[in-house]
């Protein structure tokens, strides 16, 4: 099948820190690109939903992004430990710190 994505994606297990309605909450990140990321994490945003995150960086620091929540998937139980639960978020504010972290173009 082939790549529908316009940004490369990378691979990487970055800690994120972030909120819903329900709570204050972390996950990792799954991926990430110049353009968005999914979010491992059990409490999931729903579609559309604006979201204000930290994501804490290799070296230490750590930078905020905003963005909006593009999908989300819960995996069945079963298949939780190889099929990722969590959500997709589209970039629309990021700082130039992100980009020590995401993937060129």
């Amino acid at each position: 099948m082939a790549e529908k994505r316009s940004a490369p994606r990378s691979r990487r297990r970055l800690l994120v820190d972030f909120e819903t309605p329900a709570a204050k909450t972390t996950g990792f990140t799954q991926d990430l690109s110049r353009t968005g990321l999914f979010v491992r994490t059990i409490r999931i945003p729903g579609i559309g939903t604006s979201l204000r995150a930290v994501l804490h960086l290799p070296a230490g620091g750590h930078t905020p992004i905003e963005g909006t929540v593009v999908r989300s998937y819960r995996a069945p139980a079963a298949l939780r430990s190889v099929v990722p639960t969590g959500f997709g978020l589209r970039i629309e504010k990021r700082f130039p710190e992100y980009d020590e972290v995401s993937p060129t173009a």
